[in-house]
């Protein structure tokens, strides 16, 4: 049967071309011949008779490959120790996950896209799988052009990576966040590591930061990286790639060059960490403690602000910063914050870090040096806590004072106490500070000179802690000294209070006087009988003995102007017009045997007693002789 010749069979010449180029491409040369003679008997029977079988082909004889040249040094697949840290550090390794692009020139079918397999291989076509992890591109590249060199002569092999799979390192040192993080694809610079990390904190030393990196022989290269000069310079980032395992440590500064360093450049980068920084602050400050405080405000000047500021007794030309290194050690730096507020200049610009402790010392008791005291109150570094001082001694009202937040003198506190009393030295005021480790500071303060030419005061600030003395004029030591100029003058209380009791007015009553009034300034506000001027007792507290004493004192001398009948008068004075008046009060003190235990308890007796006045001054008391 023959088909027409639009239905005839193709000739085989089309069929044997295209198996051709196919055998070329798969590398199985004996099964190609075996089809090959197959398809050309089946088109030529009689051809096919005639002609033998042919014989199995022989092996190809071995292919001459042109020589390739050996890899340089940093492509062997081992560590070469003899390359530079920065050589190995660029000598990125493949690995599982990583995305390559395998490019054969002249053969775009050959050409290859994909990730690593988790066994670390790829699948390309002609040569199969091949292992690639631990390779760099070069070495990898070499790999794939060895594999296509036993089909194709000399190929030409490009590899890229793509898309770099992600690492896990360890960021450690002056971070926010220190530990370890997985990177995100595409973000693996040292850069990058310090973002994930929480950025750098304002004590980083970002001008040596270091890079670890062990290999898989366990041997360890280290590099180190300045990451400050490309931000000051707005130079390029050191860009190299990090791998699995990699460590970033980022240093602290030395604490003596601290001040020197650009901490305002990496403050305003895109690396400055956002976290707070936690100092402790101790000594003479409002309120020391523990403060953390904003990145970009953690200066020394800072901490003391969040402290509540510094005390009048703060010592500002040795503050002291002390900061324990990586390694253990202990680095102390002295600061001088006086100097800037007395120049006018900058304050030293010291950027604290986490676990810092600035120590602000406390400045001997002088008066002779308290100019600096002034200085620190008119400051924005003063400090806005309350202060606590001790006054003893020749006050009205010794005690513990809790005042509120100023700068306070000696002869302010005097006037919290009451203002002094009449038996009060003020040539020998003491001021009594202590400094520490059992240490004092003492100051010997003389404010009766100043009273009495007019002079100015001692302005000496006082401090937490501080104890004011007011020590007692000792008998025979009065010679010079004005009593009445130191009772009328405002460190001592305004107004005293004297208790008369009198017949002739038949009660007892209390008249307010100014302070240094005189016996006499008493009797005249009084309404006196005769008879009586001539014997009136003045009996007064006293606190060493704890009982009441009595002088008796003549009226009438005393209105004439004797000087020593008019003696001066101290608060809460008892005077007692009458004899026997005099002589019942006498009685009652005599059979009084407890002794009272402060000026109180003194009170209490005469106000009984004026309470009970009928008794006093009623039938068979009216006795005015």
């Amino acid at each position: 049967m023959h088909l027409p010749m639009s239905q005839a069979p193709r000739k085989p010449a089309h069929r044997l071309t295209a198996l051709s180029l196919a055998c070329l491409h798969t590398g199985t040369p004996l099964l190609c011949a075996g089809l090959l003679w197959s398809l050309e008997a089946r088109g030529n029977p009689a051809k096919a008779q005639s002609q033998p079988a042919p014989a199995p082909a022989p092996a190809p004889p071995a292919r001459q490959n042109i020589p390739l040249p050996p890899p340089p040094a940093q492509s062997a697949p081992s560590t070469n120790f003899n390359a530079s840290p920065a050589e190995k550090f660029r000598t990125y390794r493949l690995g599982p996950g990583d995305q390559i692009f395998v490019e054969v020139q002249r053969f775009p079918n050959l050409n290859f896209n994909g990730a690593i397999s988790p066994e670390g291989k790829i699948a390309m076509p002609l040569i199969g799988t091949v292992f690639l992890q631990g390779l760099t591109l070069e070495q990898a590249r070499a790999e794939i052009r060895a594999r296509l060199n036993q089909y194709i002569i000399n190929p030409v092999v490009a590899v890229e990576l793509i898309t770099q799979r992600p690492v896990t390192v360890t960021v450690t040192g002056e971070v926010a966040r220190p530990g370890f993080y997985p990177l995100p694809v595409g973000l693996s610079r040292v850069s990058d590591a310090l973002q994930v990390a929480g950025g750098a904190t304002p004590a980083s030393d970002l001008r040596s930061v270091r890079v670890r990196r062990t290999s898989a022989d366990g041997s360890t290269s280290e590099i180190a990286l300045d990451l400050l000069t490309p931000l000051q310079t707005g130079g390029i980032m050191p860009d190299f790639r990090l791998e699995d395992g990699d460590v970033i440590v980022v240093p602290r500064q030395d604490i003596s060059t601290a001040q020197y360093y650009d901490s305002a450049t990496l403050a305003r980068s895109s690396l400055a960490s956002i976290a707070p920084v936690a100092v402790t602050v101790t000594g003479e400050v409002g309120r020391p403690g523990f403060y953390p405080l904003s990145p970009a405000a953690s200066r020394v000047s800072d901490a003391l602000l969040a402290a509540l500021g510094v005390t009048p007794a703060s010592d500002l030309r040795a503050v002291r910063v002390r900061r324990t290194l990586g390694n253990g050690s202990v680095m102390e730096l002295p600061v001088d914050l006086l100097t800037p507020l007395e120049t006018g200049s900058s304050l030293p610009n010291v950027r604290l870090a986490d676990g810092d402790i600035i120590f602000v010392p406390k400045r001997q008791v002088s008066s002779a040096g308290d100019e600096q005291s002034g200085i620190i109150a008119r400051s924005t570094l003063a400090s806005t806590a309350p202060v606590a001082i001790t006054i003893t001694g020749e006050v009205v009202k010794p005690g513990y004072y809790p005042l509120n937040a100023g700068s306070y003198r000696v002869s302010d506190v005097l006037l919290f106490a009451g203002g002094t009393t009449l038996n009060a030295d003020l040539r020998a005021v003491r001021v009594r500070r202590s400094l520490g480790n059992g240490q004092f500071s003492e100051e010997t303060l003389d404010l009766f000179t100043p009273l009495q030419t007019s002079g100015t005061l001692p302005d000496l600030r006082l401090a937490t802690g501080d104890t004011v003395v007011v020590p007692r004029l000792e008998p025979g030591s009065d010679r010079g000294y004005d009593r009445r100029l130191v009772a009328r003058s405002t460190l001592a209380k305004p107004q005293i209070n004297v208790r008369v009791l009198n017949y002739a007015g038949g009660a007892a009553g209390t008249v307010p006087l100014p302070n240094g009034s005189s016996f006499a300034d008493a009797l005249n506000g009084v309404p006196l009988d005769s008879a009586n001027l001539g014997k009136i007792a003045l009996i007064r507290f006293d606190p060493e003995q704890g009982k009441a004493v009595s002088l008796e004192l003549d009226g009438k001398a005393a209105l004439k102007g004797d000087p020593s009948q008019n003696v001066l008068l101290q608060d809460n004075d008892v005077i007692v017009i009458g004899r026997n008046l005099i002589a019942r009060i006498g009685y009652a003190l005599n059979t009084f045997t407890q002794p009272f235990r402060d000026v109180l308890g003194f009170l209490l007796f005469f106000d009984s007693l004026r309470n009970s006045a009928d008794n006093l001054f009623g039938p068979g008391g009216n006795n005015t002789r």
